[in-house]
């Protein structure tokens, strides 16, 4: 069984996240999702906006995600899953830190990046605020 895992915050789903967790779906038998504790996200003051018990829920609606666990960083997630593929967006090929890719040396699971276009939650979330103001 092959077992993908993709991580992240999850915060507002949209649908590049659901895009993006549909290609990693399809890369295995099982996807995982490792979601961000509250207390380590670090996308702004405020975030994120749903409790992680909110978002593991939505996400776990998902039809392609078989398994949420929480973490608190990405490289943790690699090592405690041990996955053979993990997952992040086109959006980090050039960002990934490095602890992710030896974490992923170490266990060895492949890296691979979704073609999913980059939507941001952070922009969603600006426009809402705007447009209620």
């Amino acid at each position: 069984m092959i077992t993908v895992l993709a991580n992240g915050c999850f915060d507002v789903l949209h649908i590049g996240h659901l895009w993006h967790l549909r290609e990693a779906r399809g890369l295995g038998d099982r996807l995982v999702v490792s979601l961000t504790l509250d207390a380590c996200v670090n996308k702004g003051p405020g975030l994120p906006i749903n409790p992680w018990a909110h978002r593991a829920e939505m996400l776990l609606a998902l039809r392609c995600v078989d398994d949420v666990v929480p973490t608190t960083s990405c490289y943790a997630a690699i090592r405690a899953v041990r996955p053979q593929v993990f997952v992040k967006g086109i959006d980090y090929i050039d960002s990934l830190r490095d602890e992710a890719r030896i974490a992923c040396r170490e266990v060895g699971a492949a890296l691979h990046f979704t073609s999913a276009p980059k939507l941001s939650s952070g922009e969603i979330i600006r426009r809402m605020k705007a447009t209620t103001l």
